[in-house]
């Protein structure tokens, strides 16, 4: 028998859900309510406004980003520990999508969102510069690689096709998960090696 979600769970995935459709401006209370079946006095006894239920995503958010990188393997080859990466990567990105998608329409108005969406890019920095100084070290990488351009690349090659995902419909536009792992990552990882 699975257990029901809680007042607070239904909320939050429904604040969720609707900062992904409508952005966070048309997302209201009422809004919220309806969409997790709920009455408007219990968003307001829970997280007392708009404010509390995105400060408690954000929340979520840091804390898995703890753990962004804690399923990936490292092989050695760089092509497969690169699109392990990336896959890792878009996976946290998705499931955080509505932090994100408020992180770049409010990055204004919402500093500590966008301070958070950060966080994303530069946890991935973090691991990625480590990684390329080991494999440099293990001349698995040319020595003449540039290890801050080309992580910067990566995040670059990886934030792009995830904003692209969410943001446009157009088939001319957005390739396969698979593509994108195989056509672009890993031709970009081919180009690094001795």
């Amino acid at each position: 028998m699975s257990k029901q979600p809680s007042k607070y769970d239904l909320i939050l995935n429904a604040f969720t859900t609707l900062l992904v459709q409508v952005g966070y401006q048309s997302t209201t209370i009422n809004k919220i309510a309806e969409t997790a079946n709920v009455n408007p006095s219990t968003i307001f006894r829970k997280f007392k406004d708009k404010e509390g239920m995105l400060s408690a995503i954000i929340d979520r958010h840091l804390a898995d980003l703890r753990t962004i990188f804690d399923d990936v393997s490292l092989t050695g080859d760089v092509e497969t520990d690169l699109i392990n990466m990336s896959r890792a990567f878009q996976k946290f990105q998705e499931k955080h999508q509505a932090v994100v998608v408020v992180g770049v329409q409010e990055s204004f108005r919402k500093p500590n969102v966008s301070h958070a969406v950060e966080e994303i890019e530069i946890s991935f920095k973090q691991n990625l510069l480590q990684y390329f100084a080991e494999m440099k070290k293990q001349h698995q990488i040319k020595e003449t690689i540039d290890i801050e351009a080309t992580t910067m690349n990566i995040i670059w090659l990886n934030f792009g096709y995830f904003m692209t995902v969410i943001r446009f419909n157009n088939p001319e536009l957005i390739t396969d998960p698979e593509d994108f792992y195989e056509k672009q990552i890993r031709f970009f990882a081919k180009s690094l090696r001795p």
